[in-house]
């Protein structure tokens, strides 16, 4: 199993710091973050501004290999129309690249209110059109399982109702660990039940209040999960996870104490995962 980490853990650094770090723990592949901000929302800051030429040439230089891009969007401002569920850059990116991404990940759709399921059922077909043009740039497309969020509707949040959605519609999962335990999801039971359609993983431990826990540091069964995995169509995993401690932040770490994590994280993925 290859082993990918994803750029947005680091939105706090600038992003050929967070390149340097990846690369010299000894990581390949990376899950490039895409910039994404909606009122208080925001992902991949460290990309806010910077030419995506830019940001492509650091990749470039570093030596890392895209694996797979997460767009980060996914929020409907009008409940009516899917305008904004794409990442308006992704298609630049796509273009200045050079290679296709082995996978994109594209969060499952949320928008404020509270809406009923003919909402879904009526928009759904345009989010499916939205991504249609994207099947040509990637092996294959993903929907990532979605928390339930305060004051929006999220549809397909359960594991039967989102298998039944990415099989109807031949796409395929990313399995987040973290938001199936966020809701109390038990993550065994839902890769069971999710058998045959997880494409790409956002591995992380999870413990109450700490989301995105550094692997092997939270309560979840990570082995048990992983063993569920169907190596035929899953291939590489992604680590979005934090090289926070429980009485440290991350944020408050030299550039030395994150790359000693990293190097830590590294080996614990490579024992829990195996890596070719």
């Amino acid at each position: 199993m290859r082993i990918s980490f994803a750029t947005a853990n680091f939105y706090f650094l600038p992003f050929d710091e967070t390149l340097e770090i990846i690369a010299e723990a000894g990581f390949q592949n990376i899950e490039l973050d895409l910039f994404w901000e909606w009122n208080y929302w925001a992902m991949a800051q460290h990309l806010r501004d910077i030419p995506i030429s830019n940001v492509i040439q650091s990749v470039h230089r570093s030596g890392l290999k895209i694996t797979s891009i997460h767009d980060g969007g996914g929020v409907l401002s009008d409940h009516t129309s899917v305008a904004g569920y794409v990442n308006p850059q992704l298609d630049e990116y796509l273009d200045l690249l050079g290679y296709a991404p082995e996978y994109m990940v594209f969060h499952t759709p949320h928008t404020p209110g509270s809406w009923d399921a003919d909402w879904w059922d009526n928009i759904s077909g345009d989010i499916l059109r939205a991504l249609e043009p994207y099947r040509a740039f990637c092996s294959y497309l993903t929907l990532e399982n979605m928390p339930h969020f305060d004051g929006f509707t999220v549809p397909l949040t359960t594991p039967e109702e989102l298998r039944a959605f990415v099989n109807h519609n031949r796409l395929g999962v990313n399995f987040d660990t973290t938001h199936y335990a966020h809701m109390g999801v038990d993550i065994k039971g839902a890769a069971c039940i999710l058998d045959g359609t997880i494409h790409s993983v956002h591995l992380s431990d999870y413990a109450p209040d700490r989301a995105h826990v550094f692997v092997g540091e939270g309560e979840l069964d990570l082995a048990g999960f992983v063993s569920l995995l169907d190596p035929t169509i899953l291939d590489i995993v992604t680590l979005e996870c934090s090289v926070s401690t429980a009485d440290r932040s991350d944020m408050q770490m030299s550039h030395d104490e994150i790359l000693s994590r990293m190097k830590q994280l590294r080996a614990k993925a490579v024992s829990l995962l195996g890596e070719r």
